[in-house]
């Protein structure tokens, strides 16, 4: 570089030596409480939003042709449940995500693995919902018989669990994983890790219906409490 470059370089305005961005305290701290709060609100959101899809579920505990009779015949109820499912399983997955970056001692590789499927199940578990409108929209419009041929169509299809089951996994995994890791690494008592697995249970002892779904609600109530003090120095 020549001498005249570098000394148009030096005159260019900057900050003065030693001095601090301005306003770069204030605002990273106003950052880290941001996403402190969002770690700690996304379970309860999990819970409450579970709860709207459970609540507006027009055939729960039915599978085959009364789901689909029930979801052609209710397709505004049906509407409500997949859009709150779809943001229950994204909010309860993310979590995963989050606390990963915060596990930096003991129990970092399983904090890996559970952001790991963590990402897996973001990519395609709250996505996946949306079959439910194509359910109801063929029932209304041919019939619920052409919505079983479809059905049974899409069953023959090899694509369709790769497509799902990491998504499942990740579901099942990797929030309660990464609490696990967040357990070794002595962020969170060992109540954090049993309300997540609590949380899930609920779905399946419930069948997924709304008063399993407002218990899940309180368990994972209990894990953002745990999340939010964990993250009181870390976040």
């Amino acid at each position: 570089m020549s001498t005249t470059a570098r000394a148009d370089l030096d005159d260019l305005p900057g900050p003065a030596p030693g001095s601090a961005p301005a306003s770069g305290p204030a605002e990273g701290h106003a950052g880290r409480t941001a996403r402190r709060v969002f770690l700690a609100a996304a379970p309860v959101l999990a819970g409450v939003w579970a709860v709207v899809g459970a609540a507006a579920d027009p055939a729960v505990g039915q599978d085959g042709r009364p789901l689909l009779e029930a979801y052609a015949a209710n397709p505004d109820a049906l509407q409500w449940k997949s859009v709150g499912l779809h943001f229950a399983y994204a909010c309860w997955i993310v979590p995963a995500l989050l606390i990963a970056p915060l596990v930096r001692s003991r129990g970092v590789w399983l904090a890996n693995v559970a952001g790991f499927l963590g990402w897996l199940g973001l990519a395609s578990l709250p996505g996946l919902v949306f079959v439910d409108f194509y359910d109801s929209a063929i029932g209304q419009a041919v019939g619920v018989d052409a919505a079983l041929e479809v059905q049974a169509v899409m069953e023959g299809m090899w694509g369709i669990p790769v497509f799902a089951l990491p998504g499942i996994v990740g579901f099942v995994v990797a929030l309660p994983l990464a609490v696990v890791a967040a357990w070794r690494a002595g962020l969170v008592r060992w109540w954090a890790p049993a309300a997540a697995v609590a949380a899930f249970a609920m779905f399946p002892i419930s069948g997924v219906a709304a008063w399993g779904m407002a218990l899940a609600t309180v368990f994972m109530t209990v894990l953002a409490v745990a999340l939010w003090r964990a993250t009181a120095t870390t976040g």
